[in-house]
Parts: structure tokens; sequence; C-alpha cells
């Protein structure tokens, strides 16, 4: 299984993530704590191997707040590079190679309805036949909230997967990478290795 590797945590990201776990977990509250980086960690744990490395890689690729990133009106945000993925047939006819593209776009918005505070997340197919399951994943973790989580692009209309998913994100700063598996009615199945953004919500 092929794992996307950025670096290690930085050892000030590191006490950061045990200061807001250590915080959470030692905290009452009427409402469910929204989950925490360190909380990702743990659902990624629960996931896969491989999802714990690429939370790893995000948390690394976060990093401490910086203010690099620049504020966007609503409107669809693209991860910068497209997904690589691979299976026979991923890339039309017998090819076994293709490059999915997805994206982020924050609330609000009419068409689906998505409110202030969560984003929408997509992936496009790569060749045109209906998805059948879709494995894709997002991870991600608002860099101003320290609030992540990993989520599956499970929508679904009539039965259709849509490769897509909403986010409660917050307002703020958001990393995210997308990675995972899908498989077309036609019995092709094609692996996404990890891609990666920061986008704004």
């Amino acid at each position: 299984m092929r794992t996307h590797r950025i670096g290690s945590w930085g050892p000030a990201l590191v006490a950061t993530i045990a200061a807001l776990t250590f915080a959470t977990s030692g905290a009452a509250s009427a409402e469910p704590a929204a989950p925490t980086s360190g909380d990702l960690m743990a659902i990624a744990a629960a996931d896969s191997p491989e999802a714990v490395a690429i939370a790893e890689d995000l948390l690394h690729f976060a990093g401490p707040s910086t203010g690099s990133f620049s504020p966007a009106t609503n409107v669809p945000q693209p991860f910068p590079q497209a997904a690589p993925t691979f299976g026979g047939g991923c890339g039309g006819g017998i090819t076994p190679v293709a490059m999915t593209r997805a994206w982020v776009h924050p609330g609000p918005t009419a068409v689906p309805e998505v409110p202030v505070g969560e984003v929408k997340v997509y992936a496009a197919p790569t060749i045109p036949v209906l998805p059948a399951h879709s494995d894709l994943k997002f991870a991600w973790l608002n860099v101003d909230t320290n609030i992540g989580g990993l989520e599956t692009l499970d929508d679904v209309i009539g039965d259709v997967p849509q490769l897509s998913k909403t986010v409660k994100s917050g307002t703020g700063r958001i990393v995210g990478t997308l990675y995972g598996s899908l498989s077309y009615v036609n019995g092709i199945t094609c692996a996404l290795t990890p891609t990666m953004g920061g986008f704004f919500a």
C-alpha cells in the first residue's frame, strides 16, 4: 500500500495537539465536544494504518497558523493537484492511470444547501460511467480552531454515489487531503493516492 509522506510532526505541534486533547477530555459540557486535532488521530487509527499515516501528514502539512491562506469568496476551491489514480480502465479503455480532480465549496450555497461554517467536498469521476460505491476519504483540519475529522464522500441520490460530502468544518483556514477508492457499475475499481490542499471556509 502506498503512503504519501511529507514529514514528521514538529515538537511545538505535538505539544499543541496534546494540550488540546487533554483539555477536551477533562472538560464537561452539555453538548458533545467537537473533535480536536488529537481526536483526528484516534479517528484515523480506527479507520486504517493508511489513514493514520495520512492524518500525520495532514497535521504536519497544517503546521502552525501562519496566515498564508487568503480568504476566498463563496466559490469552488480546487485541490492544487489532481490525485493520481490507478486501476485497469480508470483512464478510459484499458488505460490504468488517471488524475482525479476534486474541490471544496464553502457555504453558504442554496443548491445544494450548505450553511455558513460548512463545506461541500466533491470529486469528479475519471470515466463516463456511473459510480457503484465510494470509499473516498476526506481528512481535514481547521488550523484556526484545531478541529478536524475524517469523512467518507458517501452522499447518494437514488442509490447513485455522488462522490461528495458536506463537512461541518467551521469557518477559517482548512487543510485537507483526499484519498481512497472508487468502484463503477462496470466493475472497474480505482485507487486514489492522497492529494492535499488548503481552503478557506
